[in-house]
């Protein structure tokens, strides 16, 4: 996730450049009801940027992103400030800035079909994990993410009955939703069951959406939505439609988040730092956001399939005429955007589709967190978030505050119950209503191994039956987390 965090960070300054181990494969010590024992589990995990390769398995094999050193981003910052000095003109400091995106993030473009551009692919795991012992002995002893849900899910339930798809995310998720079913029908053959169980992390839930339209609900006995995109993400539909917007608010939201002192956070406001930031930040956005768009963004992630099928129905044709505003462009990337309407057709009925998992036998969780800042360099990231995806989708449609607000007393929610204690998140109208908890504080993908939240989220699997807000007087619909993901009742 710090390589999400430092590709953001990128698109930061090029608009405001101034400004467990092996041993897991025997693991099994922990005791699971009997419906999770029944079923293999199936972990889909979310974007994975250190898992994907240039040249993979050959003399040439590196990783797909450039390593980000301070030092040369302050190189990239001099050289930019003392072409700006010298001309007066910003253009030559966002051509020092794309030059460095470019080197950094370049092999990750796709071509005008949408397809991977360059010899990228990430590394696969066709079998149950047991006979990957390097999952587990890669990391020294740090399992947070998808690698923390890994390893408790490997001693949990055995290594033997643990799968593990990991794909390259920037290309069509249907054909992602292949692999996954190979996945699934791989698990079931080798135990002889006839469903698996799921917990689909971040953009996994997107995949997950798309197996569900292509092969159905016959094979999933429990799909948990961790921190998943399986309603879209505003961020996609915010930047290809060009709503670059950093303000005084998100930057003090997301500062303060960062450094963990917001009296420190607040001074700066106060001496008004951070509006000057966005004002500076804003004018290099209206000068040179469509220069930055045609020369970069277009073709690096404009031709990601995934990002389009991530925009909400109701803003994709705002998107698609804002990255192809002339019928050249279209016609030029016609293959790209025929590709995006059949994911926006897919999408487009999605949420009526994921009502329907639970009356075909799938039973159901969703859980997302709120309270911590998105990145400020969008429109809508100054609502609630979990650091990288917005609450409102990521808990299925919900009504939420922007960050450091509250609903106002003339607010109503339709079921009072649904509203968190902090009266920042309103749950009335999601899909999953009774099968939907709102964690505060709760970050991205948080299942740490040994962590509280962990234990949470296969409480979800375990339960027998489908479990609900109702279900455990310890996991009630709203809980805080702490920094160390332990929960608590408000």
């Amino acid at each position: 996730m710090k390589k999400l965090i430092c590709i953001f960070m990128s698109l930061v300054l090029i608009f405001c450049i101034s400004f467990s181990s092996a041993a897991a494969s025997n693991a099994g010590t922990a005791e699971a009801s009997s419906e999770a024992e029944e079923y293999p589990f199936v972990l889909v995990r979310g974007m994975n940027f250190d898992g994907l390769f240039l040249d993979l398995g050959t003399e040439n094999e590196r990783n797909c992103i450039g390593d980000i050193k301070f030092f040369d981003i302050a190189k990239t910052v001099l050289k930019g400030v003392g072409s700006y000095i010298q001309t007066g003109s910003t253009r030559g400091l966002i051509e020092e800035a794309l030059n460095y995106a470019q080197e950094i993030l370049g092999s990750m473009a796709c071509d005008k079909n949408g397809d991977s551009l360059y010899n990228v692919s990430p590394i696969t795991y066709s079998k149950a994990v047991s006979n990957y012992p390097e999952l587990f002995e890669s990391f020294d002893g740090l399992y947070s993410d998808e690698y923390g849900i890994l390893k408790t899910a490997a001693e949990k339930y055995g290594a033997d009955n643990v799968y593990y798809l990991d794909y390259d995310w920037r290309l069509d998720p249907s054909d992602t939703a292949d692999s996954l079913n190979e996945l699934i029908e791989q698990a079931k053959a080798d135990h002889n069951a006839d469903k698996v169980n799921i917990i689909c992390c971040s953009m996994g839930g997107l995949v997950t959406d798309f197996y569900f339209y292509e092969y159905g609900f016959d094979s999933v006995n429990k799909c948990v939505f961790d921190s998943s995109a399986f309603c879209g993400a505003y961020v996609a539909s915010d930047l290809l439609s060009g709503k670059v917007v950093i303000t005084e608010e998100t930057l003090y939201n997301y500062f303060s988040d960062l450094i963990g002192c917001s009296f420190i956070s607040d001074c700066l406001y106060k001496i008004g730092l951070f509006d000057g930031l966005s004002k500076l930040a804003m004018t290099i956005v209206d000068n040179e956001k469509d220069y930055v768009y045609d020369a970069f963004l277009r073709d690096t992630f404009g031709t990601m399939p995934v990002l389009w099928a991530l925009v909400q129905p109701e803003y994709y044709n705002e998107c698609i005429d804002y990255m192809f505003p002339t019928q050249q462009l279209k016609d030029e990337y016609s293959s790209l955007i025929s590709r995006a309407d059949t994911l926006q057709e897919v999408m487009s009925g999605m949420d009526e589709l994921l009502l329907s998992l639970p009356e075909n036998g799938v039973k159901v969780a969703v859980v997302g967190g709120y309270n911590t800042p998105l990145i400020p360099v969008y429109e809508s990231a100054c609502e609630q978030g979990d650091g990288i995806l917005e609450s409102a989708l990521i808990l299925g449609r919900a009504e939420v505050t922007n960050i450091g607000e509250v609903f106002g007393d003339d607010y109503i929610a339709a079921d009072s119950s649904k509203m968190s204690p902090d009266k920042c998140v309103d749950l009335s109208g999601v899909l999953f209503p009774d099968y939907t908890w709102a964690i505060k504080n709760g970050s991205h993908v948080s299942g740490s191994y040994g962590s509280e939240y962990g234990e949470f989220l296969f409480w979800l699997i375990d339960y027998d039956g489908q479990p609900t807000v109702n279900s455990s007087e310890k996991y009630p619909q709203f809980m805080i987390s702490d920094k160390n993901e332990n929960l608590y009742s408000f």
